[in-house]
């Protein structure tokens, strides 16, 4: 009878702590599937992020690179329809003429793009080359209007062209047209050096190969639609692609289809698929070790509460002359029988307050639940680092895309005129900047100079210092209503500034054969003028608003003049508030010192070597200290 009630009594008990085990594991698995679709939807979350602000960067680097083109296209054609020699050319009627003056401007550029010259009918009278067909097949004199003058015109064999219309006047009659053109795809490369295909979706349908290893999807793309996209696509050979879509369209908004950059992205998918399948196995595993400590605890902690067990069993036989001793287990039973409170002893001898010591049980299991937070939170951050290194990765390719691309927008030549030595500087404080300068030749033998310091610094500083600089170059280039100009362009930057940055600016006509230079400041540091003998003059005018603040605002006209010898100096506000690592600050006096001391000992030296100099002077005041803001210097010298 002893032996049936202590073998019911030993399977109650393991019965109880079956169950609670059971319980407790149903829970450690729920809350691990939990946590495991928490850390799937946050990584979807940042995914969906990521890849938005991804397509957002490609199609306004694609914007940047065709607004830059269009202006090196524009700058080009004037150049021809300003030479004298074209009139000639069309007043003679001689195409081996006209040829001669293309190939020479042609030369002039190093993306070397194709001309054409149209007369008033659209019958072509000179061209340099037409490998693409464009003007065989009539597509370069179809778009040709007066109203829109830089157009995307399709070649026959499927290759978009940026094309630029400049027209040939006399008088008010427009007797011929300068057609340069250049293939969208040459600037790809450039400025996307990562993609192994390009091709162009037509508004018409079907995909059209541009460059490189254009694949044949298993589905087909999305008909055309003027948005922005973004997909993973497969070949039928199982490589998986990144494939970007970016809209192409004409100046007046009119869209001529889609340019599709590929990306062969199946080393970096099954890279991360490896890493997946890792995790997923990491967390199973530490699931599974969990379950088994979590066994192996909860068996432990019972031994204390199935003694308490036995004893209240005891009590409630009527044996009242009882203390618990607790000793050492014996090894564990291999059946139920022997199992049980049966392995604690208990001796019939009345003492109080004495109890088993449980705390080794409690440890383990408080050790074993902090265990697994940590090693649950371990595989977080690890999925977290993926995302972070992809993202910075991300970071800094668009951060040398930018780099590249400001630097383009640089002017490279600086043999404006015969009587101006001129030369100018831009170094960033950061990877890319917020400052840019520009200069080129206008009308009557003058010279148009720019320099402009946009607000922050970064990517979208970067972004909108080469919008101001394609805005400004196209406003200003009629020296007489240079306020007007600048009005104009003000509101062009209002109307498209989101972020609401502004950016202070010096635009300047010189004219090298007398010395004068007009100029509008709109909130720039005033200029300096140096004589041979080093003693410097500012420039100080009544102040005008920044730009891109508020539209229909006017400027003043302002002018000085260079005699022979004489230098001028236009600089961002980088250089006289260079600092050191105590925070001393350069100011204006100290960098009027400086030029002045550069022209005084520059005798011989061109202005190239006085942006130099004055560089490692401002280097040299501010010691270890990191560059704190982009520094632009144009200096410029009237030659006898």
């Amino acid at each position: 009878m002893a032996a049936s009630s202590t073998k019911h009594r030993t399977r109650k008990g393991r019965s109880l702590r079956r169950g609670i085990t059971m319980i407790a594991a149903a829970a450690l698995v729920a809350v691990s599937g939990i946590i495991i679709a928490y850390a799937e939807f946050r990584y979807d979350l940042v995914s969906r992020r990521y890849e938005t602000s991804w397509i957002e960067v490609q199609s306004d680097l694609l914007d940047t690179m065709l607004e830059l083109y269009r202006g090196r296209l524009g700058d080009v054609a004037r150049t021809v329809v300003l030479d004298a020699e074209i009139d000639t050319a069309l007043r003679n009627g001689s195409s081996d003429d006209l040829n001669r003056v293309l190939e020479q401007a042609r030369n002039t550029v190093r993306a070397r793009p194709e001309f054409a010259v149209l007369s008033g009918s659209g019958q072509i009278l000179a061209t340099t080359g037409d490998e693409a067909g464009l003007v065989e097949s009539g597509a370069i004199q179809e778009r040709a209007t007066d109203a829109v003058r830089n157009r995307i015109v399709v070649s026959p064999g499927g290759s978009p062209f940026l094309v630029h219309y400049a027209p040939v006047r006399r008088g008010d009659v427009v007797v011929a047209q300068v057609v340069a053109y250049l293939e969208v795809s040459d600037g790809i490369s450039f400025f996307f050096p990562d993609l192994i295909g390009l091709a162009l979706s037509q508004p018409e349908g079907g995909l059209l190969g541009l460059a490189g290893d254009v694949p044949a999807f298993e589905s087909a793309l999305p008909e055309p639609d003027g948005q922005a996209r973004h997909q993973i696509m497969s070949s039928p050979d199982g490589r998986r692609f990144d494939v970007a879509t970016l809209p192409l369209r004409d100046e007046d908004g009119t869209f001529s289809g889609e340019l599709v950059l590929l990306r062969d992205i199946s080393d970096a998918l099954e890279r991360e698929e490896v890493l997946a399948t890792l995790a997923f196995s990491s967390v199973l595993v530490i699931v599974l070790l969990s379950l088994g400590l979590l066994a192996r605890a909860l068996r432990l902690g019972f031994r204390p509460l199935g003694a308490v067990v036995y004893l209240l069993d005891a009590m409630a036989r009527g044996e009242t002359g009882l203390r618990m001793r607790n000793v050492e287990p014996p090894p564990e039973p291999e059946s139920d029988v022997e199992g049980g409170p049966e392995r604690y002893a208990y001796h019939s001898v009345a003492r109080k307050g004495q109890k088993p010591d449980s705390s080794g049980s409690a440890s383990l299991a408080q050790r074993s639940v902090a265990e697994i937070d940590t090693l649950l939170d371990t595989v977080e951050r690890f999925r977290a680092s993926i995302d972070a290194r992809n993202a910075l990765i991300a970071v800094q390719e668009q951060l040398e895309s930018a780099r590249r691309i400001q630097q383009s927008l640089l002017p490279e030549d600086f043999d404006l005129h015969p009587g101006l030595d001129f030369s100018g500087r831009m170094r960033a404080a950061q990877d890319v900047g917020g400052d840019f300068f520009d200069a080129f030749p206008v009308e009557d033998g003058r010279v148009a100079a720019v320099i402009a310091d946009v607000s922050g610094k970064g990517i979208a500083a970067a972004l909108f210092a080469a919008q101001a600089s394609v805005v400004l170059r196209s406003h200003c280039q009629m020296p007489e209503n240079l306020p007007e100009q600048i009005q104009a362009a003000n509101n062009a930057l209002c109307q498209r500034n989101p972020e609401e940055m502004f950016l202070t600016a010096i635009v300047a006509f010189i004219t090298p054969r007398t010395g004068e230079v007009a100029f509008v400041n709109a909130g720039h540091c005033p200029p300096m003028i140096a004589g041979a003998d080093g003693k410097v003059r500012l420039e100080m005018r009544p102040p005008n608003l920044v730009l891109g603040v508020l539209p229909d605002v006017d400027w003043s006209l302002h002018h000085l003049t260079l005699s022979p010898g004489e230098s001028l100096l236009l600089h961002s506000d980088g250089f006289d508030e260079a600092q050191t690592k105590e925070g001393d600050i350069l100011g204006r006096d100290k960098s009027m010192e400086i030029f002045g001391k550069v022209i005084a000992e520059a005798e011989g030296q061109d202005c190239a070597g006085v942006s130099e100099r004055i560089l490692e002077e401002i280097d040299q005041f501010a010691g270890d200290a990191p560059q704190a803001d982009d520094i632009t210097l144009i200096a410029m010298r009237r030659v006898d």
